[in-house]
């Protein structure tokens, strides 16, 4: 007798459960024979089942105790050989480096113990801490090779967003900062359990290292460079630059137009003023 589980609101849960979507998933996350993955909210377990097939690990992180019991019961033969492993934590408390850290250097089923597994996170992201959780994940970038995650489409298109749109802003460029971004595709309500009201995408995040002169001043000149979409670039940034000669002279160095405004600005260029900012700083 097929087991039901009812959403919690609470949690932000609505379960994937076309099996076709999961394999989409999964193919697109690339989760193969070489990979250990990493499933955040494997809820009741359907893109679980598929990683399965593809990898020889699976570790699921899981809050809600009554799908953790559930998938105990489902997976209880692939826990018991050692292909998949469940941890009952808040994603958003968890030690991200410490999980990640053990993974890497356990043993994997058929694999010598001297051959570290390379770690693919694949989730589907409650809508409601979906940008934390990138976050988070920003911080331990070294420690994976990929971040396969399906969220609300109006997320994905502001982390995925090219200059001169509307959806492009600060997400936008600390995301860029600290992953290569791909655009997967989107994923209907019809395929979840219960319907969310808004369509989701599926995208692919891979940890790249880019070099900042000063990275809490980028992260400052991002986040007051948006905070009023309406004004010009240069109007936010003067709460910012005191010196309005200085920051005349570092966005000319930079190539940004005295007019420009914010959404009009790439990374490129807001690395090369935090640059110049830092220097004459010092």
């Amino acid at each position: 007798m097929a087991e039901t589980i009812r959403a919690k609101k609470s949690l932000g849960q609505h379960f994937l459960t076309d099996a076709a979507y999961c394999r989409r998933i999964a193919d697109f996350a690339q989760a193969g024979p070489d990979d250990a993955v990493v499933e955040i909210g494997p809820g009741t377990g359907r893109l679980t089942r598929v990683l399965l097939e593809r990898s020889p690990r699976v570790v699921g992180i899981e809050v809600d105790p009554e799908l953790v019991q559930l998938l105990d019961r489902r997976f209880s033969d692939q826990r018991s050989n050692g292909t998949f492993s469940l941890i009952h934590a808040d994603i958003l408390r968890l030690n991200w480096a410490e999980v990640l850290d053990r993974i890497r250097s356990a043993s994997t089923p058929g694999r010598s113990a001297d051959q570290q597994p390379t770690v693919k996170v694949v989730g589907n992201l409650p809508y409601n801490i979906a940008t934390r959780i990138l976050t988070f994940m920003s911080r331990v970038q070294p420690r994976f090779h990929s971040l396969t995650v399906m969220t609300q489409k109006e997320v994905a298109q502001r982390v995925l967003a090219s200059p001169g749109g509307k959806e492009f802003g600060y997400l936008t460029l600390f995301s860029q900062f600290h992953f290569e971004r791909s655009s997967g595709f989107d994923v209907p309500p019809g395929a979840f359990t219960p319907r969310p009201k808004v369509v989701s995408h599926v995208f692919r995040l891979i940890p790249v290292r880019r070099a900042c002169a000063d990275y809490e001043l980028f992260l400052h000149l991002i986040r007051t460079a948006f905070r009023h979409r309406r004004k010009k670039f240069w109007n936010n940034l003067t709460s910012v630059v005191s010196d309005r000669n200085r920051l005349a002279e570092a966005m000319d160095l930079a190539g940004i137009a005295p007019g420009a405004r914010a959404e009009e600005i790439s990374l490129e260029q807001f690395l090369y003023l935090t640059r110049v900012l830092s220097c004459a700083h010092e």
